[in-house]
């Protein structure tokens, strides 16, 4: 369907050299098959990519056009630079964020586009999101985050309020607050701290609009240790911006350690029980 009724918006996405080229042919007929159809995908290569993966977006421009602006960095920068360079390009004032190995239910656009077209006041809306392994019938989990503004700012304190890869971000808001920077993988997050501070109108509704892959090495990657210096540092920046008590902030720290030290298994089993809530079918 073409998007006649509603406001005209761009997707960005990026994608590096250790991606798999499937999941981006999966990630990106997602976004071409939507019941509406986006405006521009702005798709940043960041860095040199593989040859299989070139094969993929060579083949994707071919199909569509008119539809895709590739930018190509001549080194990887990082998912925040790469946004933050790739937002240039978008033509757009609505940008929807996809990243290259999750699939977007193929009403994502339309659900989310009705929602701003009945709510021009926003600047960011999201949704929620499932996970799968291997298989898209294979929901292993979901990522269930508030729906209203005070739900969302009390949210903010403990975990990032929106899954990233669902949302749609005005452009002109970005621009206002900073837009994306190079804060390790937390680069969203800060995003909506300083997005939420300022006062801007945000949402997420209750509809799951993408499936995300995870696998185990998710679970490892968070587990890194220098995950702990990029998490304390956004909390103090939390505190300095009067988001957080003293004791909300030690809490959080304390909180955040022992989620990178902990085994692997044992922070698989928090998240998909307990943060990322397990689907009862699979629990029986």
């Amino acid at each position: 369907m073409k998007n006649d009724e509603f406001p005209a918006f761009s997707v960005l996405m990026s994608v590096y050299k250790k991606e798999e080229p499937v999941f981006l042919e999966k990630a990106l007929e997602s976004i071409e098959n939507q019941t509406v159809e986006p405006d521009q995908i702005v798709l940043v290569e960041d860095g040199p990519i593989t040859t299989k993966l070139n094969t993929v977006i060579v083949n994707h421009e071919k199909m569509h056009p008119n539809l895709y602006d590739i930018v190509k960095l001549t080194r990887n920068q990082g998912l925040g630079e790469a946004l933050r360079i790739g937002l240039e390009y978008c033509n757009y004032d609505w940008i929807a964020r996809m990243d290259t190995d999750d699939i977007s239910v193929n009403t994502r656009f339309e659900r989310q586009l009705e929602t701003i077209k009945n709510h021009p006041e926003l600047s960011v809306l999201g949704g929620q999101i499932d996970e799968f392994s291997n298989s898209v019938s294979n929901i292993v989990g979901n990522r269930d985050v508030p729906l209203t503004q005070s739900e969302i700012e009390k949210f903010m304190k403990w975990r990032s309020p929106f899954n990233h890869p669902t949302v749609f971000i005005k452009k002109e808001t970005l621009k206002k607050v900073g837009g994306y920077g190079n804060q390790g993988n937390l680069e969203d997050y800060y995003l909506w701290i300083k997005i939420l501070n300022q006062g801007y109108k945000v949402m997420n509704i209750p509809d799951v609009l993408v499936h995300m892959r995870v696998d185990m090495g998710l679970y490892k990657r968070r587990g890194n240790l220098k995950n702990i210096k990029y998490f304390l540092k956004l909390r103090k920046y939390m505190r300095k911006l009067k988001l957080l008590s003293a004791s909300e902030e030690f809490l959080g720290d304390v909180i955040v350690v022992l989620n990178v030290i902990i085994p692997g298994w044992f922070r698989k089993m928090i998240y998909q029980y307990v943060l990322h809530r397990q689907e009862k079918s699979n629990l029986r």
